[in-house]
């Protein structure tokens, strides 16, 4: 493994400028950052990249001690985002340290310097800036305009029966009004409506339709493309991926986003347990040249 800073430098030889030319600013630049104190259980972790679209991951570690027991308590979704930042807040107290792990293209890493959460001064008071009174507007005189005779009222014209309007039907999905159905094409629909089969269409009353998609149980297996060896690493082997675009995302078992490998330029790549928060089911897609290749779900074990 290269050293860090042996990296850093190799992958951004003007870094040392950017870091002497933005240290008095509130964001610190890759691999610095600053860590400040907003309240007694709120910290703000805050920096800006120097990479552009060369950084694939960028995941904030905290720890009670200086030097050991990091965890990962969030990989950034979008790392290239030139200034950007984190809130870590509902905490017992502000005693901790952090760090950024760093991944750049090419699967090379970095850690950066340790740093610990500390309050900034109060920004200088400025006095109040009085200004002086305005002169009263000027008002106008209102004008009167001359005053009109009025015109003579027309009798009122019979009026003829209006047609009767044609009836709709709205159309939902769950509780969200999708459109609406004239009632003469109910009959295309009268199998769905009276039968109850799996097709979409449900009337709920007499004049709402629900659209109920029928929804198959996901069934997942074993994934020849991604995998967890007995070293505990995560392996990402795509054999053509110097002919087609790859790109690999994870979510946490309810969804929400993890982190995203938004080009794989190796045969195999190699994931730490690190950029997983915690033991457990986590899903993932790989989508080749813009399509979905496989939607599936990977364990990873307590051994960290």
């Amino acid at each position: 493994m290269m050293h860090p800073q042996r990296l850093l430098f190799r992958l951004c030889p003007t870094l040392l400028l950017l870091f002497i030319s933005l240290a008095g600013s509130a964001q610190d630049t890759l691999p610095a950052f600053s860590a400040e104190i907003k309240s007694k259980n709120r910290i703000i972790i805050s920096w800006t990249n120097p990479y552009g679209t060369k950084i694939k991951q960028l995941s904030i570690q905290r720890s009670r001690d200086s030097s050991r027991l990091f965890k990962t308590i969030i990989s950034i979704p979008d790392p290239t985002v030139l200034k950007n930042g984190f809130v870590d807040q509902n905490l017992p107290d502000t005693n901790f340290y952090y760090r950024v792990y760093i991944m750049l293209d090419g699967g090379d890493y970095a850690f950066s310097q340790v740093r610990k959460a500390r309050s900034l001064p109060p920004p200088p008071k400025h006095e109040p800036v009085t200004r002086k009174p305005e002169p009263p507007a000027k008002v106008e005189p209102i004008k009167q305009e001359p005053v009109q005779k009025p015109k003579p009222v027309e009798p009122e014209k019979p009026k003829l029966p209006l047609p009767q309007p044609e009836k709709y039907l709205v159309i939902k999905k769950g509780d969200e009004i999708v459109g609406e159905l004239n009632e003469r094409f109910l009959q295309r629909f009268r199998d769905s409506v009276s039968m109850r089969t799996k097709d979409t269409i449900l009337l709920t009353s007499r004049d709402t339709l629900l659209i109920k998609p029928f929804q198959p149980k996901e069934v997942y297996g074993v994934s020849k493309y991604v995998f967890i060896d007995k070293a505990g690493l995560v392996h990402i082997e795509l054999p053509w991926y110097a002919r087609r675009k790859y790109i690999v995302k994870f979510f946490e078992e309810d969804r929400s986003p993890l982190f995203e490998i938004k080009e794989v330029r190796d045969a195999v790549l190699l994931l730490d347990k690190a950029n997983f928060m915690q033991a457990g089911w986590y899903l993932f897609e790989i989508y080749e040249d813009g399509k979905l290749l496989e939607k599936n779900k990977l364990f990873v074990g307590k051994d960290f």
